[in-house]
């Protein structure tokens, strides 16, 4: 009787456990933002498919020889989506995540979008360049298929976007100290993700990941070169917005708005600052009656006020207020 009870009372609360973690991850989707959604959901998709059959790594993945040759240009952005390890996968999408949120509140869903597939293609445009370069210098082709291994297609998914936004933040205050994880040393924010590149290198047994390499040297390009020339404005982002590929995402669930975006002294658009500054140019002063204020009966009209008169009646109360001044004074000095 007691072993029957005791086994009831684990199935209920194995089934309650079930239940609470069911119900945090309902929550935890349903606090996504828009687009964190889409690639989270992309990546563990993909993820699933690859481990049936690895053609979808081999045509999505940026293999710079088939990027370059065959004009497979959409290698570029769809790279992002496709990580084949499982550590991998969960340390990146870890890492990845929190900033990503908080991107996106802050800049509104369609600029972080357009903000993220920018970065990745110039981060891959970049990768395929030096592979590129270093094949022409060792005069082989070998560099442009560093991907292709008997296991399949190795691919670095979120980690080059991740590492370019990591240097980024480094690079907002370059001057800071920073803490190495666990290490007991000090190092400057702007040497943090070359400390850190380094250090992953040496414990890979030197292998030399460019793609990850090349997503901290664009941080850096970008910082201190391309940030005012390519940088993709609130008022771009918002015809994006209006437009009609991105209308179906503005009903969606976790749609964030230029609008409505955590961003400070947004210029919503230039035509309303022109209609109000046109607004002010073409104010005109109150030219009609008015009601008297106080309970008496009686209209204002302009055209009936004596100014001269009025003019008088202000110079007799300042002459009477100088008088009870003196008088005042003459009542103190007796």
């Amino acid at each position: 009787m007691n072993s029957n009870q005791n086994s009831i009372n684990q199935d209920f609360n194995f089934g309650q456990m079930c239940k609470d973690c069911r119900e945090g991850i309902n929550s935890i989707i349903e606090q996504m933002p828009f687009f964190v959604k889409i690639i989270v959901f992309s990546t563990l998709i993909f993820f699933i498919i690859n481990l049936f059959t690895p053609y979808i790594s081999f045509y999505l993945a940026d293999i710079p020889y088939f990027t370059i040759f065959y004009f497979q240009i959409w290698r570029l952005l769809t790279t992002a989506f496709i990580t084949t390890g499982l550590l991998s996968i969960v340390f990146s999408l870890l890492f990845w995540y929190r900033d990503a949120v908080k991107q996106e509140q802050e800049k509104g869903t369609v600029k972080y979008m357009l903000n993220f597939f920018m970065m990745t293609f110039f981060i891959q445009v970049l990768y395929c360049l030096i592979l590129l370069i270093i094949s022409l210098i060792i005069q082989n082709t070998i560099m442009l298929k560093i991907k292709i291994t008997l296991g399949g297609v190795r691919n670095e998914g979120l980690w080059p976007i991740l590492m370019c936004d990591l240097t980024l933040l480094c690079l907002s205050n370059p001057d800071a100290n920073m803490k190495f994880f666990f290490f007991p040393c000090i190092i400057k924010a702007k040497f943090y993700p070359i400390v850190l590149f380094c250090i992953f290198t040496i414990l890979s047994g030197f292998n030399i990941d460019f793609e990850i390499l090349c997503g901290i040297a664009f941080g850096f390009i970008y910082h201190y070169y391309l940030k005012n020339k390519i940088e993709i404005s609130n008022n771009f982002a918002l015809k994006v917005e209006n437009s009609f590929l991105c209308q179906w995402m503005a009903n969606k669930k976790g749609f964030i708005s230029i609008h409505n975006c955590g961003s400070t002294a947004i210029p919503a658009n230039l035509e309303n600052v022109n209609n109000s500054n046109q607004n002010k140019s073409n104010f005109n002063a109150f030219q009609g009656k008015g009601v008297t204020v106080g309970g008496s009966d009686g209209n204002i009209n302009r055209e009936n006020i004596d100014y001269a008169q009025l003019a008088s009646r202000n110079n007799e109360d300042y002459a009477n207020s100088e008088t009870n001044i003196e008088m005042n004074n003459t009542e103190t000095s007796v």
